[in-house]
């Protein structure tokens, strides 16, 4: 996140000479980003990327904060002001009544609030207009700039409320139901997702979507008398769901959902108090509300030396150390007998600084970076594991590239109309909450679909389409779960016969040294996607129970819908199955030095017969069948070429007729089938 901080606003906070560029320079180097220093009139403007793990630094404060124990290491004098003491007046007779209810305390670590009476609306004074105007907030007027000003200077953000407006003077913080709506001060009626924060009065009407932007019905106008100042802090997790789901992100979501410090509310409403009365002419007319339930321990870490000098590759004596962290806030004891820091966090660094290590980064960087010293590695280099999925990857796509296919890349996100056109059920896919536009809502279950878009916006152009994508698809679990991600490896090829394909992916098993595997005819109602395929013509390819994938033909209703003319076949192989059982390791087989008899034998075979089935068969009749393929296949004839071959002897057409008599019983009994004719090669 970038934030604009005007110098003359930062020099309030830190007492230095430093120039702009030095200041610029040496922050960068040391903690946050300047990426530019703009003049603007008499004053400069640093434009700074602040890290996410850094919210401390989104305010004018926290950059004064690093820049006081920066600066000093340059041997730039610099040195943080103390901030204004103002007074938080405790009690008020008389005062205007507020009921205020937390449905869970959990949602709200810390909330506090205070009425402030006869308010004059007007513009703020110049200074304020001008260092919003810099920061990159519009000015409105006197009580919303002052919400504005602090959050940009304290990093609090704060809500300001037309008192008046809240019906009953009750505020209910609780989590949205489904269905509910809030209309917000930009005039933007936005439906809720459920669990984003909200407030609502005694009327139940929705008065604040919290942490993002209040509500237009209790909003501050000219008429306004009397406010309601309100500041807290929320569940950071709450916030960045509710602004992804609602693609709606403010100033304040910003830092809220980043994590705001609960110790720094006091502060931000003590100085609101004096600027209401001085910008606004305001009186406090209630008693301060402050709901903190449960106050965070103050963490304490302790740093050894020894852990010192070994995170950090040189030795830093642990007074030097201690010096540093003190620097930045830091509560430092040393203890010389053991050589070690016991350090306390300071309460806006405990989001962030959490063990011995984080410790030694701010010692680092602080010390310089730059200081380190710039070795490269001694010593053996190390070995790192390869993986074979990638190994894996790169054959399949060298051998299908020199088959003739192109890879192609989609995205992972395609329409609902794709996956109605593909009779894929949008209801039973993961559906994108705030998709970027109508063709990406949906993550795809399958690639096919995404496949058949691109054969159709070739098809014009070229007849044959042979193409591959190796992707993961994304299959729905439970609700509160992440989808499984499925890495995939499907193509498609027009023009194609099924039988054409079906010896690619044999010749592609071939490859990677996978065997014993079946084809099978695939039954379509086995996954949500199957009405895509030929009810007759789509196999399954497995290995005992395990499911490789599938080859087979698109059904021509789905063709027609997505606008492709003639046939494409498809294989969709799930790729983590592929190299669960593809190997490396090569099985020599000597070559026999008996000559081998090979001859055809033709069957009439009963429709539907499974040809796989009948080869299995037939190669199980004896160990000396050293092969058998279908060599053609015409109306209700399957022509088989049988190679025998012994290991022992050259064999005898007696003991050959004896096999083939075997096979041709074995294949009438399970079959039905009667040979036709026999033929010897």
């Amino acid at each position: 996140m970038n934030i604009r901080v005007p110098d003359s606003w930062l020099r309030e906070h830190l007492k230095t000479k430093a120039k702009v560029a030095k200041i610029a320079e040496y922050l960068s180097l040391c903690s946050q980003s300047v990426e530019k220093t703009t003049k603007v009139d008499d004053d400069w403007v640093y434009e700074i990327e602040v890290t996410t793990n850094r919210p401390d630094c989104l305010s004018v404060l926290g950059i004064a904060r690093e820049l006081a124990a920066i600066l000093p290491r340059f041997k730039i004098p610099a040195k943080l002001k103390q901030s204004t003491v103002y007074s938080l007046q405790s009690t008020v007779k008389d005062g205007l009544p507020l009921e205020v209810k937390i449905a869970n305390p959990s949602l709200c670590p810390r909330f506090t609030a205070l009425i402030f009476d006869d308010i004059n609306i007007k513009p703020s004074p110049k200074i304020v207009q001008e260092r919003l105007e810099k920061s990159g907030i519009r000015a409105l007027n006197n009580v919303v700039d002052i919400s504005n000003y602090l959050m940009l200077e304290l990093g609090q953000p704060m809500h300001t409320f037309d008192y008046d407006k809240i019906r009953g003077a009750k505020m209910i913080l609780r989590e949205s139901a489904g269905g509910e709506k809030i209309t917000t001060l930009d005039g933007q009626t936005r439906p809720l997702p459920d669990g984003a924060i909200i407030i609502q009065d005694d009327k139940g009407r929705i008065i604040d979507l919290c942490g993002i932007m209040g509500g237009e019905n209790s909003a501050v106008d000219e008429k306004t008398k009397r406010v309601l100042l309100f500041v807290q802090t929320y569940d950071p997790m709450k916030i960045r769901r509710t602004c992804q789901l609602l693609s709606f992100r403010t100033e304040a979501a910003q830092r809220f959902e980043k994590g705001v410090d609960p110790q720094g509310v006091i502060l931000s409403m003590e100085k609101a108090i004096a600027m209401f009365e001085k910008n606004c002419g305001a009186k406090v007319a209630s008693n301060l509300i402050d709901i903190y339930p449960n106050p965070p321990k103050q963490k304490k870490i302790v740093l050894s030396q020894e852990k010192l000098n070994q995170v950090m590759g040189i030795k830093i004596e642990l007074p030097e150390a201690k010096k540093i962290l003190e620097s930045l806030g830091f509560v430092v004891k040393l203890e010389t007998g053991n050589w070690k820091l016991e350090t306390l966090v300071p309460h806006w660094r405990n989001g962030d600084v959490t063990i011995p290590e984080d410790l030694i980064e701010e010692i680092a960087r602080i010390y310089g970076y730059h200081n380190l010293p710039s070795l490269l590695p001694s010593g053996e280099i190390p070995q790192q594991k390869k993986s074979f999925t990638f190994v894996w990857e790169n054959k399949v796509k060298e051998a299908l590239k020199f088959w003739g296919f192109s890879e192609t890349f989609n995205y992972s996100m395609v329409s609902e109309s794709t996956l109605v056109k593909a009779e894929i059920n949008p209801a039973e896919c993961l559906k994108i909450a705030n998709p970027l536009s109508e063709d990406w809502i949906f993550m795809r279950p399958s690639l096919i679909p995404s496949l058949l878009e691109v054969v159709t916006k070739n098809q014009p152009e070229t007849s044959e389409i042979q193409m591959f994508e190796l992707a993961n698809v994304y299959i729905p679990t439970a609700s509160d779960k992440l989808p499984n991600e499925i890495l995939m490896l499907s193509g498609a090829l027009t023009g194609n016969q099924f039988f054409q394909v079906k010896g690619i992916i044999e010749a592609l098993l071939a490859e990677l040294e996978i065997t014993h595997y079946n084809f099978s005819p695939y039954q379509l109602k086995k996954t949500f996607y199957g009405k895509i395929f030929h009810p007759f013509r789509t196999a399954e390819i497995t290995i005992g129970q395990d499911s490789l994938g599938i080859v087979g033909e698109i059904n021509p209703i789905i063709l027609a819908r997505f606008g492709i003319k003639g046939r494409v076949v498809v294989f969709d192989l799930d790729f983590n199955e592929l190299v669960k059982y593809a190997t490396t390791t090569k099985k020599y087989t000597p070559v026999l030095k008996y000559p081998a008899i090979i001859e055809d034998l033709a069957f009439i075979v009963p429709p539907k017969t499974l040809v796989g089935e009948m080869i299995q068969l037939i190669k199980s009749t004896s160990l000396i069948i050293q092969s058998v393929e279908l060599l053609d296949s015409y109306k209700d004839t399957r022509t088989f070429r049988i190679t025998y071959q012994s290991e022992k002897k050259t064999l005898s057409d007696k003991e050959i007729e004896k096999i083939r008599k075997k096979i041709i019983d074995k294949v009438r009994i399970n079959f039905k089938a009667k040979l036709k004719q026999l033929s010897i090669t």
